[in-house]
């Protein structure tokens, strides 16, 4: 044997060498931190006082007024419901979220789930 390549296998080789030159630069272009390039989201659970059930109509309309996601988790009372509030953006984006739901007549009060601790004297 001496060492030579065969003169049909150069030809075979050459596709498969573009195409790893090709997605090597590809990654080479792509940024370094991705969480940086992503949008944030900001995820809270809110617990709405409504003045009707809330329907997939009225959900949708109030997410569009409220510039957020708002999905129904579950109803808590005939007028309290869990839902989950999603907007992109930092936390500021889900907090401005429940002040525009705060202003829609169709919503008696919005407030974040949270635990509720009693405070003793």
């Amino acid at each position: 044997m001496s060492g030579r390549v065969p003169r049909g296998g150069l030809k075979r080789a050459r596709p498969v060498l573009t195409l790893a030159l090709g997605c090597a630069a590809a990654a080479c272009v792509q940024p370094r931190d991705v969480a940086q390039a992503a949008p944030v989201d900001c995820h809270l659970q809110v617990i709405a006082a409504l003045d009707a059930a809330p329907d997939d109509k009225l959900l949708a309309d109030l997410s569009r007024v409220s510039g957020a996601r708002l999905t129904l988790i579950r109803t808590m009372t005939s007028n309290l419901h869990l839902l989950a509030l999603e907007a992109q953006g930092a936390d500021s984006e889900c907090r401005a979220a429940m002040e525009r739901l705060r202003g829609d007549p169709r919503v008696r009060s919005v407030d974040v789930d949270a635990r509720r601790k009693i405070h003793e004297p």
